[in-house]
């Protein structure tokens, strides 16, 4: 079937359902004309005779869903896409639901390279520049992947410049363009996908933005990786992740013990013993220049100051000294630079700015003067939850840190690094 022709060909849907029903393969559904997230499916049973099969979703379908509903479904075979519209016929099981065969099927795409589909829970996203003037930082959860691009869920896209938040539908995406960095995170353990794109499409479905892109220069490293994550999906062991490496449990840190229902006070955070930390996996020598590192940090009250020097203390940081300005932060590292304790780092929580409702990548562009003035001085930039896009900021010796990351440890390991803490353990 040539891309747009029709069929109503009862044999090729039977052969198509009972090829989904074989290889138990994935596929998105969805309400006609509702606004909501399509439902990921999966084949349970085909009946050629009545013309229905039953379909098992990852969520449940509204109670008040009425019998005759409308979905329209996606799916692929044979290296072929095709669109359908199915009607719901009742509820068959615990998320299993029958549905009437499509009266035809549309072949819409005919795809080169195999799909896998991403769910949001996978916690897989994309970060991605554009060559555009002025450039733009986009950020959003992956949704498919194959050998040779992807498609994402535009959540966010800000200047770069100016760290201005834009939207989507104003940025001028158009196939073609060129995408000159592109990081998939969350793919494989702690590797980070990094490639170019060029854009292949990008359109506003039911208020979502999403782009789709083909990957280029990849080099050999990052195509092995690729092709570990896409075999890995082959797996129906692996449908739960993006990886072979299960995800952490949240709030969990490699490295540093789980964090008190109540943060104490920022004076008065309890303090680990050795056996403690070394229980956690941190040696003797590390332990001691953790505990001798004299750190600047800069939190408001209104942020998670108390939370964050409970985490720093845990983790063995224990010379901190708290400020709530930036220039209160300049006055007191000229003083330590004077005296036999400098400072190892300067930590600025941006939490109290996005609990705002403000960008973080924004306030630290209106910041950068200031933070000019403290010379080589490594830098952290401290929030709660990954921000993705500050990872475009190119400011030697800074870098961007997220107390609840993913990856367990990493946040910590990254300021022992900046720290200049290196001692083996």
């Amino acid at each position: 079937m040539a891309s747009g022709e029709t069929t109503r060909d009862l044999g090729f849907m039977e052969r198509s359902f009972a090829a989904l029903l074989a290889q138990q393969v994935e596929f998105p559904i969805k309400v006609e004309g509702a606004k909501t997230m399509p439902y990921t499916a999966m084949v349970q049973g085909v009946d050629p005779e009545r013309r229905t099969f039953v379909l098992k979703l990852y969520r449940p379908l509204p109670p008040a869903l009425a019998v005759g509903a409308w979905f329209d479904l996606v799916f692929s075979v044979e290296e072929r896409r095709y669109e359908g519209r199915i009607a719901l016929l009742g509820r068959d099981g615990y998320l299993r639901y029958q549905f009437e065969w499509p009266q035809a099927l549309v072949s819409s795409d005919r795809r080169v390279w195999k799909r896998y589909s991403f769910r949001p829970r996978e916690n897989v996203y994309v970060t991605a520049q554009d060559t555009a003037t002025p450039c733009h930082g986009i950020t959003g959860p992956l949704t498919t992947l194959s050998q040779g691009g992807f498609s994402m869920r535009v959540d966010r896209v800000i200047q770069l410049e100016d760290g201005v938040p834009m939207q989507p539908r104003a940025v001028p995406f158009e196939r073609g363009q060129i995408l000159s960095l592109v990081r998939v995170h969350g793919l494989f353990r702690e590797e980070v996908l990094e490639a170019r794109g060029v854009v292949a499409r990008f359109l506003e479905s039911d208020s979502e933005f999403h782009l789709a892109a083909q990957f280029s220069g990849l080099d050999a490293k990052e195509s092995e990786l690729l092709s570990q994550v896409l075999a890995g999906r082959e797996r129906p062991a692996n449908r739960t992740g993006a990886g072979s490496r299960p995800a952490p449990r949240s709030g969990s840190r490699e490295g540093v013990p789980a964090e008190t229902d109540q943060p104490a006070e920022a004076g008065s955070a309890p303090i680990p013993n050795d056996q403690v930390l070394a229980a956690a996996g941190a040696g003797p020598l590390r332990r001691l220049d953790r505990r001798t590192a004299r750190m600047l940090v800069v939190a408001q009250e209104a942020g998670a100051r108390d939370a964050l020097v409970a985490d720093l203390r845990l983790a063995g940081f224990w010379r901190l000294d708290l400020v709530e300005a930036l220039p209160a932060a300049l006055e007191a590292s000229r003083e330590a630079a004077a005296s036999a304790a400098p400072y190892r780092m300067l930590l600025l929580d941006l939490e109290a700015a996005r609990s705002l409702g403000q960008e973080p990548m924004g306030v630290v562009r209106q910041l950068e003067p200031q933070l000019d003035a403290f010379g080589s001085l490594p830098m952290a930039l401290v929030t709660q939850l990954p921000e993705p896009l500050l990872e475009f900021l190119a400011r030697p010796g800074c870098e961007a840190v997220a107390r609840q990351d993913p990856l367990p440890g990493r946040w910590i390991d990254t300021l022992d690094r900046l720290a200049g803490v290196s001692c083996p353990g």
